[in-house]
């Protein structure tokens, strides 16, 4: 698994954490959720797996350059 940073305004993180917190869940359960959600909506919007494929394909070099074992710590979290 590995580690996604996003930077959300103050306000928002405090509602989610609250909400999180109200249902018993992780901030990064419910982004996650989300995340899952979004995939099966576009899923359904007939993007095919073919194309999300290539497109991850063209990017993997990029995503090679950005893991270094500096990162490894955060794998952990």
């Amino acid at each position: 698994m590995s580690v996604m940073s996003i930077r959300v305004d103050d306000e928002k993180k405090k509602k989610l954490k609250a909400i999180a917190s109200l249902q018993g869940k992780t901030m990064s359960s419910i982004i996650e959720e989300l995340i899952d959600q979004y995939i099966e909506d576009a899923k359904k919007e007939n993007i095919l797996d073919e194309e999300i494929r290539s497109v991850m394909a063209l990017s993997e070099p990029s995503f090679d350059e950005w893991d270094n074992d500096e990162d490894e710590i955060y794998n952990e979290l």
